[in-house]
């Protein structure tokens, strides 16, 4: 075990100090103090009035966050997980399997090494939740959160091998793990029917805050409640109040950690299977992404579809192509799951004491069209996030850099967008003639005149701001077509979205001044003055994406492929 706490300690000790000598280029000198006067502002600035978020650790809360933690396990069972967590580099296949060194060891290596960025995923979430105003200690909160993580990511890994199983034994697999399909069903069963038997009270309750305090009440009752209890048991501890309630809460949650860690180490074979697998599949991305270095290609994968692209027209088109073809055979349906869930929850909340089904339907498709617009940058990456990776191919492209950098921005921002405008617009049909929608018929005529450019405008700013990143520092980001998900991925997510909403924010001041000059005279704005001035706003915005697609323009042909690991 000492040799295998060297190796992760050296591998983590090189990886920082490749990292922080980037640190010697201004560029990434500058980003550095960017970034640690954002860390020190968003996370370890001390705070006044400690009890700010205190509602979040109420019990509502608590049963919210159990019931999220079910459907994201939830959701290993039904999509799979990510089985690449399983995979060893060539090095450590060559060394670590024909080694004298069990199964076991092997198991417990990788769950060492996960538990790397669990903790930092851990401890960011400390300094989040500190302004909850409680008792208990911060290091307390990172070890209730520690279990919390850990049960998670070790519940993910083991649903993998299960599921690798299955492959591997076909009927057999499936029947000897009957018993974990069985208890997710009843749990999911168990949910349903108490929000079933409380949706009056749900119905008719006094707004979106009192919405979800009844939510939690009502999963707070059987039979939600002994559904939901094993996984309760792990979530406690985040939201104990004081630390004799802590202590309570812990043993109970390490429990469940502990049977966790017995069900992942003792797997049949399927580990050496699936960790093999992974290991050929990451070695087939290394390999592919040398040849492309190389300017060579390899065997293509075999298509089973494709968009007609025209024989003539402008060459950054064919670029638009490109990523359609791939956001198609990359988009990930599990990563739209949790967005979805959360605007039924939000849409429920708005619409209570709604009488129409088209105002609950209105409500959902608004949250989630909100939801998009958010984090939608985040769950595709058919842009620069991916193809930085072939960056000698690009260069040596007949395309101005500017142009390749709108035709990567606008792969992503406008499949975003029209699904975001999709939303809207079913919204507005479903409220037509509906008499409980807070703003007049006019002004909704307004906003769906003007909703495709700003949602386009939108979009394309938080666009730009996440493909700018990765041109400008390529060594400091995962680059590829996937997201990153699971809970070790949680808290570095949180950050990064925080961060875009920051850039967003700060690229709409000059619009929202034009739009203040423009209508702010008037008394009562009319629906024709909305429309004009969010179409002006919209014109603002971009002249000011076009100014900054230049500017990466500029940087993207600069860029050398040495910096991208």
């Amino acid at each position: 075990m000492s040799a295998f706490l060297y190796l992760v300690a050296t591998t983590w000790r090189n990886r920082v100090v490749a990292r922080v000598r980037r640190a010697r280029s201004p560029r990434y000198a500058a980003a550095l103090v960017v970034g640690a006067l954002y860390v020190w502002t968003f996370l370890l600035r001390p705070t006044r009035g400690g009890g700010a978020l205190s509602f979040l650790l109420g019990q509502p809360t608590e049963m919210l966050v159990t019931v999220l933690v079910v459907l994201t396990l939830m959701g290993s069972w039904i999509f799979g997980s990510d089985t690449t967590a399983l995979a060893f580099s060539h090095a450590e296949l060559s060394i670590l399997f024909p080694a004298p060194v069990s199964r076991r060891a092997l198991i417990g290596y990788k769950l060492f090494r996960s538990q790397i960025a669990v903790v930092i995923n851990a401890l960011i979430w400390v300094f989040v939740l500190r302004r909850g105003g409680t008792d208990v200690a911060s290091p307390l909160r990172a070890i209730a959160l520690w279990v919390l993580f850990s049960t998670m990511s070790l519940h993910r890994l083991g649903s993998a091998l299960v599921r690798s199983s299955w492959r591997e034994h076909g009927v057999a697999g499936r029947r000897r793990h009957r018993w974990s399909i069985l208890v997710f069903a009843a749990v999911g069963l168990a949910i349903i029917i108490a929000i079933a038997q409380g949706w009056t009270e749900l119905r008719f309750a006094g707004g979106p805050a009192e919405f979800f305090r009844t939510l939690g009440r009502v999963l707070a009752r059987p039979p939600a409640l002994l559904g939901l209890y094993p996984f309760l048991l792990v979530v406690q501890p985040t939201f104990a109040h004081s630390t004799a309630q802590w202590a309570l809460r812990i043993g109970p949650a390490l429990a469940v950690l502990a049977l966790h860690v017995v069900w992942v180490l003792n797997s049949d074979t399927a580990f050496e299977d699936a960790a093999i697998e992974a290991s050929a599949e990451r070695a087939r991305r290394v390999e592919a992404r040398s040849r492309r270095r190389a300017g060579t290609t390899g065997g293509p994968r075999p298509a089973t579809g494709t968009i007609a692209l025209a024989a003539t027209g402008h060459p950054a088109l064919a670029i638009f192509w490109k990523n359609m073809l791939c956001l198609r055979r990359t988009a990930q349906l599990r990563v739209f799951v949790g967005p979805i869930a959360i605007a039924i929850a939000i849409g429920a909340a708005t619409s209570t004491g709604a009488a129409e089904p088209g105002d609950i339907f209105a409500a959902t498709a608004v949250a989630l069209a909100g939801m998009l617009l958010v984090f939608g940058g985040r769950l595709i990456r058919n842009d620069l996030r991916h193809d930085m990776q072939h960056l000698p191919l690009l260069k040596v492209l007949p395309i101005s850099p500017t142009h390749v950098v709108i035709a990567e921005v606008a792969s992503a921002a406008l499949p975003m967008a029209l699904l975001q405008m999709v939303l809207v617009a079913a919204a507005y049909l479903a409220t037509l003639n509906s008499d409980l929608v807070p703003m007049p018929l006019a002004v909704r005529h307004a906003i769906i005149l003007a909703a495709p450019f700003v949602i386009l405008g939108v979009n394309a700013a938080l666009i730009t701001v996440q493909n700018a990143t990765a041109v400008l520092f390529p060594g400091w980001i995962r680059l590829g077509p996937h997201v990153s998900t699971g809970v070790e991925a949680l808290g570095q997510n949180v950050l990064a979205t925080a961060a875009n909403l920051i850039a967003l924010a700060i690229a709409l001041i000059v619009p929202l001044l034009v739009v203040y000059f423009t209508i702010g005279p008037i008394t009562e704005p009319s629906a024709t003055s909305l429309t004009f001035a969010a179409l002006l706003a919209s014109a603002v915005l971009a002249l000011e994406i076009y100014a900054a697609t230049r500017i990466v323009g500029r940087a993207f042909a600069s860029a050398e492929p040495l910096e991208i690991e």
